[in-house]
């Protein structure tokens, strides 16, 4: 039954195969992405070289915030196994170019399309001795041309919100057969853990939220000079917006022209989720009457002042553009999206205020409600509300900024163990089955 499950999706996918292509040129044009990874797509990826003793280990990570997971996993793993070797693959652009920056990666590439001879090229040219997948992304072929190969799969800092269960639960007689083929889970959360369960999967534990691990920027200097480099020179409060998505505009241009009339000098640094759309976002703000202006057309980095509203335009910054705000604003949860990672505020002591819709971060969301380091509001009418005692009250600041970070603290050391049980599944084989044998 499982195989003509397997036999049943590569019929639809190849008959679709002409439909997927178009699809997905039209997407890449739309959003500015370029072709230039297609090879790769299409599994001609890059051979290495045997991986030697220390053994070579294969990360999937879907966009940024997968890549930011690695990052904080990747030392710890070469940290307990200074010989593995470690490779990369990532769907968009961003992140791949997200995961480049990450040290001692062997190598980065894009996920080959999950047809079964684009699998087994990937498998051939890298040589793994083991797939994590990080967070959720379970490709039928990718699971069991692993399977055929004796390669262990398990997922690592695995997220499954509700709306996802759901999906997976209607799809059950593809994915069912998928989640057997699983090494292990390492969930987020018991939350997670249990949806996984439910579906199937073996060897399911609740490691923790990699995501508290995640390295902090370094900062070059002090406060003011890091409002100076993102134009918000002078500016007192400063709302950072983080990850804004589309229909989010026009509410949070509203908060903003409410809080103006309170404070004078109040700055905002917008950061939206996807920098395709940054037109969009900007010609919003323009006709809710306001001036953005770009960060990479601040014409000195001392420049910009109280009262400006700034667009961040370049991906990896946002983390760091975090540490001067007072408040923040966490985009994707005025609308059904699920929201962003509220973490990234929160080390930095800075208190959040997000929607209703914080499916994808529910666990964090509501730990972050109970120590009083986050507030949510039910729309966008209730944004300038929700911000106002903490932009004009710095007891009520500090209370807030002390809870958030002590909360950070408490739950790191996700990496650790979560990096104990990624090496005890690739010690649960030897070699590399990827291998093209001569």
């Amino acid at each position: 039954m499982d195989a003509l499950v397997l036999v049943l999706y590569n019929a639809a996918i190849y008959l679709g195969s002409p439909f997927i292509a178009v699809y997905y040129v039209v997407h890449a044009w739309t959003r500015g992405h370029s072709l230039s990874g297609m090879r790769e797509r299409l599994g001609l990826v890059r051979r290495l070289p045997p991986a030697g003793e220390g053994g070579r280990v294969w990360l999937h990570a879907v966009s940024v915030g997968e890549v930011g997971v690695a990052a904080a996993l990747v030392p710890e793993l070469l940290k307990k196994r200074p010989g593995l070797r470690i490779v990369l693959s990532t769907v968009t652009e961003t992140g791949r170019e997200e995961a480049g920056k990450i040290d001692g990666v062997e190598h980065v590439f894009y996920l080959p399309f999950d047809y079964p001879h684009t699998v087994r090229s990937a498998f051939r040219r890298i040589g793994p001795g083991g797939i994590a997948i990080i967070e959720t992304e379970l490709w039928p072929n990718l699971m069991w041309e692993a399977a055929r190969c004796g390669l262990p799969v398990c997922v690592i800092n695995g997220r499954l919100s509700e709306k996802s269960l759901r999906g997976y639960t209607r799809l059950r007689f593809l994915f069912a057969p998928v989640l057997k083929k699983l090494a292990g889970v390492a969930a987020r959360g018991e939350a997670d853990a249990k949806r996984y369960r439910s579906l199937g999967a073996p060897g399911v534990f609740a490691a923790g939220n990699i995501k508290f691990d995640a390295p902090a920027p370094r900062l070059g200097g002090s406060t003011e000079d890091l409002k100076k480099n993102f134009g918000l020179a002078g500016a007192d409060p400063i709302i950072v917006a983080g990850s804004t998505h589309p229909g989010e505009m026009t509410g949070l241009t509203g908060a903003i022209h409410a809080l103006r009339e309170r404070f004078e000098r109040l700055g905002v640094l917008i950061a939206p989720r996807h920098l395709p759309r940054l037109e969009e976002a900007e010609a919003e703000l323009r006709r809710g009457g306001l001036d953005p202006v770009r960060w990479s057309e601040i014409a000195s980095r001392s420049g910009g002042g109280g009262g400006q509203v700034v667009l961040l335009d370049r991906m990896g910054e946002l983390a760091e553009a975090y540490a001067c705000g007072t408040a923040a604003f966490i985009g994707g949860s005025l609308i059904p999206h699920g929201g962003q990672n509220p973490i990234e505020a929160a080390r930095w002591g800075v208190p959040v205020v997000f929607g209703p819709h914080m499916d994808n971060f529910a666990e964090v969301a509501g730990d972050l409600l109970r120590v009083e380091g986050a507030v949510r509001v039910e729309s966008a009418e209730g944004l300038a509300g929700a911000l106002l005692p903490w932009l004009s009250d710095r007891a009520k600041r500090d209370a807030a900024s002390t809870s958030a970070m002590e909360w950070v603290a408490a739950n790191s050391g996700a990496a650790e163990r979560t990096s104990e049980f990624l090496l005890g599944v690739l010690d649960s084989r030897g070699g590399d089955a990827g291998e093209e044998k001569s």
